[in-house]
């Protein structure tokens, strides 16, 4: 159990640091405006896409 544990553990700290960097992430595009134009389209390509694989069937 002692190997389950310590495995658990890692997993907690790996997920914790991700988080980190993900809100890092998150709090330099909304600070620069500029960076939200590629997220823009990113959210109207996957829109798009979606709708298109939706309405395809």
């Amino acid at each position: 159990m002692e190997g389950v544990k310590t495995g658990l553990e890692a997993l907690g700290t790996i997920f914790t640091q991700i988080m980190s960097w993900v809100g890092d992430l998150v709090s330099t595009i909304t600070d620069k405006p500029l960076l939200l134009i590629p997220v823009g389209i990113m959210c109207v390509g996957a829109v798009i896409g979606l709708a298109g694989r939706l309405i395809g069937r």
